[in-house]
């Protein structure tokens, strides 16, 4: 079925004024989603002034003690890095380090 000059013509034209339309509403959504942005977020540099501290993150994870604690167990050098476990194992018995450092 062939169409006529007339009809593609007025296709063509349809087809750009809802090219133009929905660019015009992406371009509204852009305008909006940054207005809400620019409303929402602060500045880091305002919060420093405000509040006076340097912004910085500790993370104490990966903190190894100076001296790890060296366990015998069966003839075997066991090290526990973690200071609070060393001392949560110092306080058991023997019997109980060696069980629970075999486990």
């Amino acid at each position: 079925m062939r169409y006529s000059e007339q009809f593609m013509e007025h296709i063509e034209y349809v087809f750009h004024a809802f090219c133009k339309v929905v660019l015009r509403h992406e371009a509204i959504n852009a305008w909006r989603d940054l207005k809400r942005k620019i409303e929402r977020e602060i500045s880091l540099d305002y919060l420093i002034s405000e509040r006076y501290f340097e912004p910085s993150v500790m993370d104490s994870y990966f903190e190894k003690q100076d001296k790890p604690t060296v366990f015998l167990v069966l003839g075997k050098e066991v090290i526990v890095d973690d200071e609070r476990l060393a001392t949560a194992l110092s306080k058991l018995s023997e019997l109980s380090q060696e069980v629970l450092l075999l486990y």
